[in-house]
């Protein structure tokens, strides 16, 4: 292999495919980089087995070749040289970099230790905007449970509807929904699980790109093409739970208020929520506004007074400020609209005037 691209391209290649790869001493090629040249182009990835990752980067090709190389040593090398042209070859079993003053050799292992990457069939595919998929990703993933033990919530539903696509994640105690709508979906219907983790990535990659994102299902398999990168991970195998059975048909009570007036607020009086991440929700309607109130036995006690539009009776609950927070930080719509039963039923925020989204959190019961 021989090939001469600028630094610029190699890093910004590596910096798409180099988190994923995580240090193992069990299977040391899953450590490396693949590096490949293929129809006058590199092709750079990576995999941990669960996912993977290959981007394509534009250089000068003069000699094909295919080689693997340990991706700490050669992101951290490539990162730290100038942005100029670097020649690339490989020789007596070492990958070589010069550029400027710069010479370096790198020990390679065998690219037939490689796992092979799997190539999946054509079963059901769309077509949809990087930037919507992003947003649609960051308000719902977070919700994603943490817990190993039950796989199916671990991951992020993603199902058809009639009029396009919903995607959802739940950790039992919170619940967030999206809605896509698009022009043209099949017939057949179709809901998989994606593991958290290629969630996070697919968004991290589109980064600001607006560009169209296509995404193929397999059986077990999901593979996501964003410009010149290619994504491949598992999918969860598992029934996600049917989670509109818990979600209320009848709030008595419904209240609009600002967004950041209510993250402001919220902030503030975490301060003295330390150890519970607590923070009680008073609705007063015949006053027409929302007292936040947290108390420490040891801090002491803070209390925020917040205008809001109330219809409905009047009625009390204490939440996980924390999860409250995670759904204000992703909402566009300059007022929420906060939906409420009692103290032991679920709260639900959605975006004023936007129904595609809905947040369902369930209240900490003293």
């Amino acid at each position: 292999m021989k090939i001469i691209c600028t630094q610029e391209n190699l890093k910004n290649g590596l910096s798409i495919v180099g988190r994923i790869v995580a240090n193992t001493n069990t299977l040391p090629i899953l450590n490396n980089l693949l590096l490949k040249t293929e129809n006058g182009i590199l092709k750079i990835s990576s995999t941990n087995l669960e996912i993977a990752i290959t981007t394509n980067i534009r250089c000068k090709v003069e000699e094909d070749g295919v080689v693997t190389v340990a991706s700490k040593i050669f992101v951290d090398l490539v990162n730290n040289l100038p942005n100029k042209n670097i020649i690339i070859q490989t020789k007596e079993g070492d990958l070589q970099l010069e550029t400027e003053n710069y010479h370096t050799k790198i020990k390679t292992l065998s690219a037939e230790d490689f796992p092979l990457i799997p190539k999946i069939e054509n079963n059901k595919s769309l077509i949809i905007n990087s930037q919507e998929l992003k947003n649609t990703f960051d308000l719902v993933v977070f919700a994603a449970s943490s817990n190993q033990t039950q796989p199916e919530i671990s991951g992020v539903f993603f199902g058809q509807t009639p009029q396009g696509i919903r995607i959802a994640a739940t950790d039992r105690y919170r619940l967030a929904e999206k809605k896509i709508l698009l022009s043209s979906t099949e017939e057949n219907n179709y809901e998989y699980i994606i593991p958290q983790k290629t969630v996070l990535e697919i968004s991290r990659i589109i980064g600001n790109q607006n560009i169209d994102v296509s995404i193929v299902f397999g059986e077990t398999q999901i593979v996501v093409d964003i410009n010149e990168t290619q994504i491949i991970s598992r999918l969860i195998d598992g029934q996600y739970p049917d989670y509109k059975q818990i979600i209320p048909n009848v709030f008595p009570t419904s209240l609009i208020t600002e967004k950041t007036l209510l993250a402001n607020a919220l902030k503030a009086v975490a301060v003295f929520s330390q150890g519970s991440s607590s923070v009680k929700l008073e609705i007063n309607s015949l006053k027409q506004q929302i007292l936040l109130t947290t108390e420490s036995s040891e801090l002491g006690k803070s209390e925020v007074e917040l205008p809001a539009k109330i219809e409905g009776g009047s009625t009390s609950m204490v939440l996980n400020y924390h999860y409250l927070l995670d759904c204000l930080s992703g909402i566009t719509t300059k007022n929420i609209e906060l939906k409420a039963n009692n103290d032991s039923s679920p709260g639900l925020i959605v975006p004023e005037g936007d129904d595609s989204y809905l947040y369902l959190v369930m209240p900490i019961k003293s």
